[in-house]
């Protein structure tokens, strides 16, 4: 008796065609959102002029002292007490305080007094305007270590403008310098 063949054997593998139309209808959506969406991110970039790497090699031409400019060297140091502000004479000491005070002492819930700070600036700026120095719109700033990085973006933003009696913007200190990481 002769069983019959199995249908396993005989049966062919028929190949699919891929379909990748609703791949590229999803591209073809996705792409232009993506695009559209990428406008709202954007990113501020602050220029700041880093102190250069020190070399043991003498001066070259372009580093020789060249004859001497009126400077300001405006300072400002934030600390863990406050901020010093401090030019080419010293640092400027709080009313009826040392010098070994900070300038600005922090806020009674130890939060950084920023508003303080501009004042200050705002002041200072107007006591230099008769004067001519070479460095009048730039400001150094120098943090201890442990200062968070969020406080230093924030000093800029008060440093570098401010919005005068009238409702502009006016420049303070555009110029910003990272100085000496104490």
């Amino acid at each position: 008796m002769a069983y019959k063949p199995s249908m396993r054997r005989h049966m062919q593998v028929e190949e699919i065609p891929l379909d990748i139309r609703p791949v590229m209808n999803l591209m073809v959506v996705l792409i232009p959102i993506l695009l559209y969406s990428a406008e709202f991110v954007k990113l501020s970039i602050r220029e700041l002029n880093l102190p250069p790497a020190s070399s043991g090699e003498g001066l070259s031409d372009e580093n020789k002292p060249r004859e001497q400019e009126k400077r300001l060297y405006l300072t400002v140091l934030i600390s863990k007490k406050g901020f010093y502000i401090g030019t080419k004479g010293g640092y400027l000491s709080g009313e009826g305080k040392s010098e070994s005070e900070p300038s600005i002492p922090l806020n009674e819930d130890g939060s950084y007094n920023y508003a303080m700070l501009q004042q200050k600036l705002i002041e200072l700026k107007e006591k230099i305007a008769d004067q001519t120095f070479a460095d009048e719109k730039s400001a150094i700033i120098s943090a201890e270590a442990d200062i968070q990085y969020k406080d230093i973006v924030r000093i800029m933003d008060y440093i570098i403008t401010y919005r005068d009696e009238e409702g502009f913007d006016r420049e303070l200190f555009p110029q910003i310098n990272i100085g000496q990481v104490i």
